[in-house]
């Protein structure tokens, strides 16, 4: 059976760098939120245009964009399984993703939960990714909430003063 993994952290921790290393190591689909969203938007698809709307007036879309999203890249994945970077970004989209599997007849996504000590981005440099201090605070504690509903089936992480290279290991352990 597929295995669905989805990364859960604040974008200050590489997450973007840990799902691709562990996708790869793993022979699994990399799915990336964002780079996803960027071609839909280059491609001018109809999700595109509607997502260019909305991140360039600094709101986060609805979610039924980026649930819709998922969806395809799961009834398309060909490989073994697929690691989520950037998707769930609220409970509502973990729900819709627990639903969709279930209705597939696939296993829960596995979470893996970072932690860490260190902070690496401020809110200043978010808003240099073009993103309103209001966005960010709202991405933050969705993100919070995410972490909460998954909190008791997680794999938790803390990547405090280790390389990610080691982080990778540690969660290929757990799998």
């Amino acid at each position: 059976m597929k295995k669905i993994i989805v990364m859960i952290e604040t974008p200050s921790l590489n997450k973007k760098q840990h799902a691709e290393l562990l996708s790869q190591k793993l022979g699994y689909k990399y799915f990336s939120m964002e780079d996803v969203i960027n071609e839909e938007i280059k491609n001018k698809t109809k999700i595109g245009l509607i997502m260019e709307k909305y991140s360039s007036s600094n709101i986060l879309a609805p979610d039924e964009y980026s649930i819709m999203l998922m969806k395809d890249a799961i009834i398309n994945l060909k490989e073994n399984g697929i690691v989520f970077d950037g998707f769930p970004q609220s409970v509502a989209q973990a729900k819709s993703l627990d639903s969709f599997l279930f209705s597939r007849k696939t296993n829960k996504p596995i979470p893996i939960l970072f932690d860490s000590e260190q902070v690496v981005v401020s809110s200043n440099e978010y808003k240099n990714m073009a993103m309103h201090e209001s966005v960010v605070s709202l991405f933050d504690s969705k993100m919070e909430l995410v972490a909460d509903y998954y909190d008791a089936t997680a794999i938790k992480i803390n990547t405090s003063n280790k390389s990610v290279d080691q982080t990778i290991e540690e969660i290929t352990k757990w799998l």
